[in-house]
C-alpha cells in the first residue's frame, strides 16, 4: 500500500483561505464589547449588605465549628480554589471544621460587591487571621472572593477563593 496524498485545487484553496475567512468574520476577543453591568439599585444595595453579613457569619460559624449552619450557606455544587488546587464541597467543609485548627484572631475588611448577573454577586474582601494549625502557629493575610448565586429564591455560596496578599 502506498501512502499517497491527493490534493485537489479546491481543498488547497479552502485550507489557505478558511483561517482568514473565520478570523475576519469573528471579532477579536479584545475588541468584544463589554457586557453591561447589572444596574445598581437600592435592592442590590440591600442584597449586597445581606451577602456581606452572610459571608461574615460563614467565617464565624466555621470558627465556632457549627457545621450544620455553616454548610447551609453552600450550594450543592460549592467548591473552593486554594494553593493546592480545586477542592470539592465535602473536602472544603471538612477542612473548615478541622478540630485541630484554632483561630485566635480573624479580621474581615474592605468588602465590595460586584453584581455579575441579576442573580449572581461576587463578594470580595481582605482576610487577616492568626491561630494554631495542628500545633503550629499561622498567620493569614489574603484577598478573598466568594461567588453567591440566587437559586430557587435563596442566595447560596457556590465558590470561594483566597489569594495571599503580598508581604509588605
Amino acid at each position: 500500500m502506498t501512502n499517497k496524498r491527493i490534493f485537489s485545487p479546491a481543498i488547497v484553496l479552502a485550507s489557505l483561505l478558511l483561517p482568514w475567512i473565520v478570523s475576519a468574520a469573528l471579532p477579536a476577543v479584545c475588541d468584544a464589547a463589554p457586557s453591561p453591568a447589572p444596574a445598581l439599585t437600592a435592592e442590590n444595595g440591600a442584597i449586597g449588605q445581606r451577602l456581606i453579613a452572610e459571608e461574615r457569619a460563614s467565617w464565624d460559624l466555621a470558627i465556632k465549628r457549627d457545621a450544620a449552619a455553616y454548610k447551609a450557606f453552600h450550594a450543592p455544587d460549592f467548591f473552593t480554589v486554594s494553593g493546592t488546587g480545586v477542592v470539592d464541597r465535602a473536602s472544603s467543609e471538612a477542612s473548615a471544621m478541622d478540630p485541630h485548627v484554632r483561630f485566635d484572631q480573624c479580621e474581615l475588611s474592605g468588602f465590595d460587591i460586584h453584581f455579575v448577573a441579576p442573580d449572581a454577586a461576587l463578594v470580595t474582601y481582605r482576610v487577616k487571621a492568626a491561630g494554631l494549625d495542628h500545633g503550629k502557629t499561622f498567620q493569614l493575610d489574603s484577598y478573598a472572593s466568594s461567588l453567591w448565586m440566587k437559586r430557587n429564591g435563596k442566595w447560596l455560596n457556590v465558590f470561594y477563593q483566597a489569594t495571599a496578599a503580598p508581604n509588605q
